[in-house]
């Protein structure tokens, strides 16, 4: 039997992934950023971790992985493992991510104006959508979607916390249309 003492719990499982059996685990806050690249997961059953054979993972974002594990081909089957702890070999979990002295979600609350509109008011949230992360706000009403690219920022002042955008002629527009 495999000992919890020696391995590595990162996460559990949150939900299946579609219908295949691809199934999405949920990592712990301190291994966001991690990227493992395992052979096999652990799976706490029971009280008992059972091996599962990796076929396929991916990285969704900082705290998401999807996988594909042998034996678990449809959704039915994931349901059955849903919420179960996921453990790993310690020297699999990959290298520790590059802290950054900066992350876009600590973008929200941050007053947005834009050079041609002026003040549309402060970020509500933010879309970490991979290679398109989103600011969203609302003005006049309306939720404003905005791209976080260096093209269209022109500051950002994280003691004042305002960010000051040049955003592309007639997105904004749009949306108030």
């Amino acid at each position: 039997m495999i000992e919890k003492s020696k391995l590595l719990k990162i996460g559990s499982l949150a939900k299946p992934h579609g219908v295949t059996g691809e199934m999405l685990i949920r990592l712990l806050p301190e291994w966001h950023g991690y990227e493992p690249d395992p052979d096999f997961l652990f799976i706490d059953l029971q009280g008992g971790l059972v091996p599962f054979e990796v076929h396929a993972i991916r990285y969704r974002n900082d705290q998401d992985l999807l996988v594909i594990l042998d034996t678990i081909s449809t959704e039915e089957k994931a349901r059955r493992v849903q919420s179960a702890d996921v453990y790993i070999d310690p020297e699999e979990l990959g290298q520790e991510p590059a802290h950054t002295e900066f992350s876009i979600h600590q973008l929200v609350g941050f007053e947005v104006t834009d050079k041609n509109m002026g003040a549309l008011g402060p970020i509500r949230s933010v879309a970490d959508i991979q290679n398109n992360p989103l600011i969203e706000l609302f003005y006049k009403e309306r939720e404003i979607l905005v791209p976080i690219h260096s093209e269209f920022i022109v500051r950002i002042d994280m003691e004042k916390r305002q960010m000051d955008i040049d955003a592309p002629a007639g997105l904004i527009e749009l949306y108030l249309e």
